[in-house]
């Protein structure tokens, strides 16, 4: 932010009057500097500070001058749209069908869907003795919502957890020049079968910069490898061991709120007046003299 420098052709007004009243000083010869030659338009000095009026149309001029060189300052405004990359990894081991834990992940996961902005590209992977993408990030809320309903347990293999290879499989599906990269891990249980680690999954994080919000929804997890598999992405572990319903609902509001979706995409430039009063009281009081001076030069010449 900072003053703009326009409108310079409104000191030429200023400047034009200051030159003709020095020349009309000099042209009389006065001894003063600066002598205003039609003092007799302002009437008689009936008072003491009348005669000091010429001076005061000089002075406000030259206010007015510096004033005109410095009118405005420039705000920019802007925002910027910030858009999400989320991927939803979800455990569908046999385990998951235990206290109906799928189907309210499943219920929660929809309502989650619809509160994030429609700009927000969301996927969902699935995993059990192995990863599946069923859906690829997109917009289209609607086909993601069909998916979803279309989620079971067991329904890419029957055994295991292969929750790091489900990591790592989540994070391929992200364009490494995307933004705002965010994995959302659901699962009631440690990996069993997964070639890969907890090391490999945050080494190859390191190239593609996601934040990892884990769920654990059991009483049995280790809490240890969620915990560290998220503060080491900069996203948060969450425990669920009773009231699965109330207990999701809140988490993902949780997770709403540490990463709110918002479009606010507008660049302007807005110029706020400086001295904006003074500048008018200024412009007031020139246009009150000249006034004056008009109506007394009219006067004359009708009583003439």
């Amino acid at each position: 932010m900072g003053i703009e420098f326009k409108y310079l052709f409104a000191s030429l007004i200023g400047i034009i009057v200051i030159i003709c009243v020095i020349i009309c000083s000099i042209y009389i010869k006065s001894r003063k500097i600066a002598l205003f030659p039609h003092l007799d338009l302002f009437g008689e000095p009936k008072r003491f500070v009348v005669r000091y009026i010429p001076f005061l149309v000089i002075f406000l001029t030259i206010l007015t001058t510096i004033l005109a060189m410095h009118p405005f300052v420039k705000e920019h405004i802007y925002s910027e749209k910030k858009v999400y990359n989320i991927v939803v990894a979800i455990d569908v081991s046999n385990s998951m069908k235990e206290k109906n834990k799928l189907r309210i992940s499943k219920e929660i996961l929809r309502d989650f869907l619809l509160k994030r902005d429609e700009e927000d590209r969301i996927g969902i992977l699935v995993f059990d003795n192995l990863p599946f993408r069923l859906m690829p990030l997109t917009t289209d809320r609607g086909a993601l919502l069909r998916i979803v309903s279309v989620i079971r347990p067991a329904m890419v293999d029957v055994g295991g957890t292969a929750m790091y290879d489900g990591l790592i499989e989540a994070l391929n599906m992200f364009m490494k020049d995307r933004r705002n990269k965010i994995i959302i891990l659901l699962t009631d249980g440690g990996d069993i079968n997964s070639k890969y680690s907890l090391e490999d999954v945050l080494r190859f994080n390191q190239n593609i910069g996601a934040k990892i919000y884990s769920i654990g929804v059991s009483s049995g997890m280790n809490f240890y490898v969620l915990e560290k598999l998220s503060e080491s992405t900069g996203g948060k572990a969450f425990f669920v061991t009773k009231d699965y319903q109330n207990a999701l609902k809140s988490v993902f509001n949780e997770i709403n709120r540490l990463e709110p979706s918002y479009i606010q995409e507008y660049k302007f430039d807005v110029e706020r007046p400086v001295d904006f009063y003074i500048k008018v009281a200024a412009v007031f009081i020139v246009f009150l003299i000249l006034l004056r001076i008009l109506l007394t030069s009219l006067r004359e010449k009708i009583n003439v």
